[in-house]
């Protein structure tokens, strides 16, 4: 009788050795797919970074500066063939219906992160009068705060593992500040 109780044991504790080896490689999965998507939206998130440096940068030059091109040694992350097309966008609205990434796409931002193609599109939103400046006859030029919506999509094409990330920016028409605003 001892000898089957001492072999149900052994048995046991087999089987609760086993599901806990299940278990922990299950936790290392879960863990190395949040580690993966956290730096998929890193990626995004630079992207997004780069974008408002784009903004900033044409606000101040009142032109796209040729070193932003991917053309430029070493290469920036607007691509030349939608240079025009970026310019024209950040002055007017246009109603240009373009995104990021997937058929049809034209991206304004294109650059390899790591192990992320990261494309970006930005879009100007509105225009209204900045706080305290008003337009009447016979004023100077008012101010005005231009809103633009920065959206960036990072994929890891040998993992599938894809994140969006997107932010709102104002800038003041002097050039003095392109920031964030919260949606």
């Amino acid at each position: 009788m001892s000898l089957i109780t001492v072999m149900m044991v052994i048995l046991i504790m087999t089987l609760m050795g086993i599901s806990i080896l299940a278990v922990t490689g299950s936790e290392r999965q879960i863990a190395g797919s949040v580690s993966a998507n956290e730096a998929s939206v890193a990626a995004a998130e630079s992207c997004v970074s780069t974008g408002a440096n784009v903004l900033q940068q044409f606000w101040v030059n009142h032109f796209l500066p040729p070193a932003l091109l991917d053309n430029a040694v070493p290469p920036g992350p607007v691509p030349l063939a939608n240079a025009a097309v970026l310019a024209g966008e950040l002055i007017n609205d246009g109603g240009n219906v373009d995104f990021p990434v997937g058929a049809g796409s034209a991206p304004n931002l294109a650059m390899t992160i790591g192990n992320y193609q990261v494309f970006g599109d930005i879009d100007r939103m509105y225009i209204k009068y900045a706080a305290g400046s008003e337009s009447s006859s016979g004023s100077s030029t008012p101010l005005t705060d231009t809103f633009y919506q920065i959206t960036c999509v990072a994929q890891n094409l040998t993992t599938g593992i894809t994140s969006q990330v997107g932010a709102l920016y104002v800038c003041n028409n002097p050039g003095s500040f392109c920031q964030p605003r919260p949606y």
